[in-house]
């Protein structure tokens, strides 16, 4: 028997929603109004656009509704277009352990599985969510990627893609030996390469973990139908553990030793890559002392090693030439946020990257890992910030836990002021029906039918 998968989906079919303190519920509810947000703020980025007119085009006996206009799809392609809109403008969350993921990608497929049942609830995607968050962020939290591969070469698609699985086979109702296979199936026909998220990034940085929920919940179907998988997809001799090149053990699940995985994600104050988020806070402290960006000589920021290789240890960093490039850019993110005193999506609408003064900006801005910044990750993202002035003044602070940490959570009222923004400008639902849609989430325990839910995304 395969130890790892079965350690894996002996806790999931055991998971009840009756299981899940009220605690760990509402931080659910608070990531899955968040993840929606997100998605009605990429409702008309290029992605999103191509998405749901691909899933437009297939129908389906069991069909889910797609987060942002309601279309009835097949239920993996409406994973795919749930995860690529959560997913596209880097705003929605981040866990940090060995390597960092966004957990919330793990709404998109549980929506979509929800949406595939008759009877899909607002129980069923806070159960799958909090299930997708213990796997996805379990996995994170082991040295997965450090075996002889490298670290590099597989994308973080690679563990989506097993918890997208498990929480889709979880929802649509399979039995162990189904979801077994479910599992089986998934992570033996799909594991991404790490060059997604390297040099100049296209649209699949944001795509790749909706497409490998896609697979979870299609393989999810074919297990229903009876469909079986390899033996030993985990631990055999062509398994998973010997494509990546590190055999590993998930931590204690929740109520099962452990705490619940969730209540150490993050929420992003900003709307760029997770390294950036205390470096923007720090640059935005220091802004009143700069009367014009003219006098500024040069910017140090000290960051620790992950930060550094993600958004500052490549030239396109420096010149990006894509939306995804500059959302991945230390220096365009601080440029923006002390010439403008904010950082917000129509920054990148309006291609700031691009223009001559922003870059000239981020020419004065190093970026180095730094020790004391190295000591405090992966639980405190401390970034430590220095601007120099041609005159030779000096103004420096740090900042560890930015807005949204789970050290310094956001308020509901600070949740609503990040969601309403995007769901009004971006989204376009009148006033009435956001206001509607936010009562749905607030409360999606008391949801009978998810689709109320989805239908309220769509406007009317």
């Amino acid at each position: 028997m395969d130890k790892f998968l079965d350690n894996m989906t002996s806790y999931a079919q055991d998971l009840k929603f009756e299981d899940i303190p009220q605690d760990v519920v509402e931080r659910a509810k608070h990531f899955i109004l968040d993840a929606v947000g997100c998605a009605l703020g990429a409702s008309k980025s290029p992605p999103a656009i191509i998405a749901q007119a691909s899933a437009k085009e297939i129908s389906s006996s069991t069909p889910s509704k797609v987060l942002g206009s309601a279309e009835p799809t097949s239920p993996d392609l409406a994973a795919f277009v749930n995860g690529a809109m959560i997913r596209y403008l880097d705003y929605n969350d981040t866990y940090t352990g060995y390597t960092t993921c966004h957990p919330s990608d793990m709404v998109g497929p549980a929506l979509a599985a929800a949406s595939a049942k008759p009877d899909g609830n607002g129980k069923d995607v806070i159960l799958g969510t909090v299930l997708g968050y213990e796997i996805l962020c379990g996995l994170t939290d082991t040295p997965i990627f450090e075996g002889s591969t490298g670290f590099r070469h597989w994308d973080q698609s690679a563990l989506g893609l097993v918890a997208a699985s498990v929480l889709s086979a979880k929802i649509l109702g399979l039995n162990k030996e189904q979801m077994d296979h479910a599992v089986s199936l998934a992570v033996s026909s799909h594991l991404s390469i790490g060059q997604i998220r390297t040099g100049q990034i296209s649209h699949w940085k944001g795509c790749a973990v909706g497409n490998a929920s896609r697979n979870g919940v299609f393989c999810s179907m074919l297990a229903a139908k009876g469909m079986t998988g390899p033996n030993f997809v985990f631990e055999g001799e062509g398994g998973y553990f010997n494509a990546i090149g590190n055999k590993v053990e998930l931590p204690p699940f929740g109520n099962k030793g452990g705490e619940f995985k969730i209540m150490r994600a993050r929420v992003k104050p900003f709307p760029s890559g997770y390294f950036s988020q205390s470096a923007i806070e720090a640059i935005l402290e220091l802004r009143d002392n700069i009367n014009n960006v003219d006098e500024i000589k040069s910017i140090l920021l000290e960051t620790f090693p992950s930060g550094k290789s993600a958004m500052g240890g490549d030239i396109s960093r420096w010149k990006p030439e894509t939306r995804e490039s500059a959302d991945h850019s230390l220096p365009f993110v601080m440029a923006v946020a002390l010439m403008d005193g904010n950082l917000e999506i129509r920054h990148y609408d309006e291609e700031y990257y691009k223009k001559d003064n922003v870059r000239e900006l981020m020419s004065k801005i190093q970026v180095e890992v730094g020790e004391e910044s190295s000591n405090a990750w992966p639980d405190v993202p401390l970034n430590v910030l220095t601007i120099e002035t041609n005159s030779g003044e000096k103004f420096s602070t740090k900042v560890a836990f930015h807005l949204g940490h789970y050290e310094r959570l956001m308020s509901n009222e600070q949740l609503e002021n990040k969601f309403r923004p995007m769901a009004l400008q971006y989204g376009d639902l009148p006033e009435s029906q956001l206001n509607e849609l936010l009562s749905k989430l607030w409360n999606l325990e008391s949801v009978n039918n998810i689709d109320e839910v989805i239908e309220l995304t769509a406007k009317k």
